[in-house]
């Protein structure tokens, strides 16, 4: 239960860091994708346009009455130890729920998912078949 919690908070914090910093968010009901860089508003623009996220964002959309949206944003850039954007799939105010973690090699632009829970990365379609298992 306290890991729940501190996890709840971390994301909490983070999303309000994004805020603050203007990190890049986006609304995927929005028309607009706004980033800091044109390199960052590709990467939202394939991550919003993944099936996965789409679907995600209208069942959240829908369970709330509207009220609720879903929210991407890069929570990481590329880095010496890990060499991706790393690209955050939430939904916003009040629970501030975690449904997807993305990696996007900056080069190529492949998408990966990301599970925590067992600390993997699996290409999108390794990951997709592994969801049809389920």
């Amino acid at each position: 239960m306290a890991k729940i919690i501190a996890t709840y908070y971390i994301m909490r914090l983070v999303l309000l860091a994004a805020v603050f910093f203007k990190w890049c968010v986006l609304d995927v009901s929005a028309q607009e994708i706004r980033a800091n860089t044109p390199r960052e508003k590709k990467i939202l623009t394939l991550i919003a346009n993944l099936p996965e996220v789409q679907q995600r964002a209208k069942q959240i959309r829908e369970k709330s009455g509207g009220k609720t949206e879903i929210t991407l944003m890069i929570s990481a850039q590329p880095e010496l130890y890990i060499p991706y954007y790393q690209v955050n799939v939430n939904d916003n105010a009040p629970t501030y729920l975690n449904y997807y973690q993305f990696a996007v090699d900056p080069k190529t632009f492949e998408i990966f998912y990301y599970d925590a829970k067992i600390n993997r990365q699996y290409n999108l379609a390794e990951w997709r078949k592994q969801r049809k298992g389920h």
